[in-house]
């Protein structure tokens, strides 16, 4: 098997250095910036992208001398579920990366899909473009896009697949199947995420302030939202359809107090965007009048048919 046989014409493929190869032990992507794996959730599409994972160089952190610089593993993951990596890895094997590295790692993705790199393959001779930017300090830790120029090259690399035990993702909280609310509810929680990064910095005037939950409480909390009001708009009582195109009729995290600026299970409901934008822009009561009209005309209408 080669890693051409496992993509597709639009995977995006990332790099991220690791201190090893991704397996039983160790099934997750991880992260000691909560912000990096936050932003990097919100643009990763499970199920089509995949991340590369490269040893770093550095004898402290990649022990072993056969992973230094080298092309480990390539790994599908969530990206909308991201924990304590105590939750996903071996107790004895975190226990240890916390005693000789104290407060690094401490969040994750689960890897649903891995495979391993046949040779562990040097990564400046297979990935060089991308590999020179891992020179550049801004890049430590974060998942970085693979260069056009590299990809002839990696697609050609003989891979082993991996077995992931198939409970990592069933014990943290449910992902819909269905992919499009999947992908609508990953789409609300990188809106909410990005809007609360910008808070407090500067524009034509100064985004306003704003606080949530992590990416994975967040999707968690939608998750339970959309089910507790069974696909229904929270405003309008009208049905929300997942993958809608109309940009009016898509669904929205609408905060119940919009003085609030707190997304949490107390200030959050599921409405349509045009619902959202409909209440933002009146009070509650004036939003009433307008829904009555509404309501009126929609009576009128299925009377006269």
């Amino acid at each position: 098997m080669v890693l051409k046989d496992i993509i597709g014409p639009d995977t995006r493929l990332y790099a991220k250095s690791e201190w090893g190869p991704a397996g039983p032990l160790w099934p997750a992507l991880s992260f000691s910036q909560p912000g990096v794996a936050n932003r990097f959730g919100s643009v990763y599409t499970r199920g089509r992208d995949l991340v590369i994972t490269v040893g770093t160089g550095n004898p402290k952190d990649t022990l072993d001398p056969a992973h230094r610089r080298r092309l480990m593993s390539i790994v599908d993951v969530a990206p909308n579920i991201i924990v304590a990596t105590g939750e996903l890895v071996e107790p004895e094997t975190w226990k240890r990366a916390q005693q000789t590295h104290p407060g690094r790692w401490k969040l994750s993705m689960p890897i649903i899909r891995c495979w391993t790199f046949s040779g562990f393959p040097e990564a400046k001779a297979c990935m060089a473009a991308t590999y020179r930017r891992f020179a550049n300090p801004t890049t430590r830790g974060r998942p970085m896009a693979v260069e056009d120029a590299d990809r002839e090259t990696l697609l050609a690399l003989e891979l082993t697949a991996v077995d992931i035990p198939p409970f990592i993702e069933r014990r943290l909280h449910t992902i819909p199947e269905d992919q499009l609310l999947n992908q609508d509810l990953t789409r609300l929680v990188g809106n909410i995420v990005n809007s609360v990064a910008r808070a407090g910095t500067e524009r034509t005037g100064v985004y306003p302030e704003r606080s949530s939950l992590s990416f994975s409480d967040l999707f968690k909390l939608l998750n339970e939202l959309w089910r507790r009001q069974q696909g229904t708009c929270c405003l309008c009582s009208g049905r929300i359809v997942p993958g809608e195109e109309n940009p009016l009729l898509r669904v929205s995290a609408d905060r119940v107090d919009s003085m609030n600026k707190a997304y949490n299970s107390d200030n959050v409901h599921l409405t349509h965007v045009g619902c959202n934008l409909a209440k933002s822009s009146a009070s509650l009561e004036e939003w009433g009048e307008f829904l009555e009209v509404l309501r009126d005309t929609r009576e009128q209408e299925s009377s006269s048919a």
